[in-house]
């Protein structure tokens, strides 16, 4: 009897449980790709708005610290001779200006809760609708020019300017003083820190100009402190700062001395910067300085928008005494 042997074969194909089995484990490297990518891509988005922030609250910070550190700047004389002339010398236009201290700056004056109209010599009002309740800031300085000639002809040098980067000359008259001021608002849903700047050119057609542009982009919230050198009643001054007040309790009269100025800012990203919702309250100002103060604005309840949100705070110290 012959007995037939048959000859092995190779299997072609899947079963049907070793398909399943592949494309459930192809899935499970797929959506962890995606996991990890995804993870990676917020990642990446918070560290830029981050960075960003930080750049936005640097500069910000520059302007309005180089406008306060030039807060009462009485004016630079020219050292050189002009047409044979000797050195000359200017009366101090900020002596002329503290009795309506609290109505323009003399050389500083701020408003709680404010926004700035774009009429000349308007500075901000109290209670008048800023953005998150944020102040204003106006500051006045006066300029330098390299000769008389120069100087009465409206031109700076260069080495004194407003916030917005335009040259402010020397002068003698309290109306010609530069000013730059500070406050915060939206445009096309987007808040930004904005600065006014006003000064005298004579060959404009009112021999001033007024020019407000935005400076900061994501200045959610601008909050301002002042330091007041005034100790018990009536004051004894010492050039040192004695208590901290928001705007409206400075004083009537009292703004000349003012000697440092505290700013807080809230600045937030593009939306999606933020990997995790947070209602956290924040403090723009710092929460140990904010206890016991009761100026609108010191507490910030973000809304939760997918944003990253930080809060920077700083102190600037007067140079120019009154």
């Amino acid at each position: 009897m012959t007995v037939r042997s048959i000859a092995p074969r190779r299997q072609r194909g899947l079963t049907l449980v070793e398909l399943l089995v592949a494309i459930v484990l192809m899935l499970m490297v797929t959506m962890a790709t995606v996991a990890l990518y995804s993870v990676n891509s917020s990642s990446k988005r918070t560290v830029d708005a981050s960075q960003s922030l930080d750049d936005t609250a640097r500069f910000a910070f520059e302007l309005i610290g180089q406008a306060i550190h030039d807060a009462g700047y009485p004016g630079a004389v020219p050292e050189e001779s002009d047409a044979g002339l000797t050195r000359r010398t200017l009366s101090n236009p900020f002596d002329l200006c503290v009795g309506s201290s609290d109505t323009k700056p003399c050389p500083i004056l701020g408003f709680d809760d404010s926004k700035v109209a774009s009429t000349q010599g308007e500075v901000g009002e109290a209670s008048s609708g800023g953005v998150n309740s944020s102040d204003s800031l106006a500051i006045r300085f006066n300029g330098a020019s390299d000769t008389a000639q120069a100087r009465q002809q409206g031109r700076g040098n260069g080495s004194v300017k407003t916030c917005g980067g335009n040259s402010v000359a020397l002068t003698d008259d309290e109306t010609q003083l530069g000013m730059s001021i500070f406050w915060v608002a939206t445009y096309k849903d987007e808040p930004e820190l904005y600065c006014s700047e006003e000064y005298y050119q004579p060959d404009s057609p009112a021999g001033w100009k007024r020019l407000s542009n935005p400076m900061a982009r994501g200045v959610e919230v601008f909050k301002v402190m002042y330091g007041v050198d005034c100790q018990g009643s009536p004051c004894v001054r010492d050039g040192v700062p004695d208590r901290w007040v928001s705007a409206a309790d400075v004083g009537a009269g009292n703004w000349p001395y003012v000697k440092a100025v505290r700013v807080g800012l809230i600045v937030r990203g593009p939306p999606g910067s933020a990997q995790a919702a947070s209602g956290d309250k924040l403090y723009p100002l710092g929460k140990d300085f904010s206890d016991g103060q009761t100026a609108d604005g010191l507490e910030f309840t973000p809304p939760d928008d997918g944003r990253l949100r930080r809060v920077y705070t700083t102190t600037f110290m007067l140079r120019n005494s009154m």
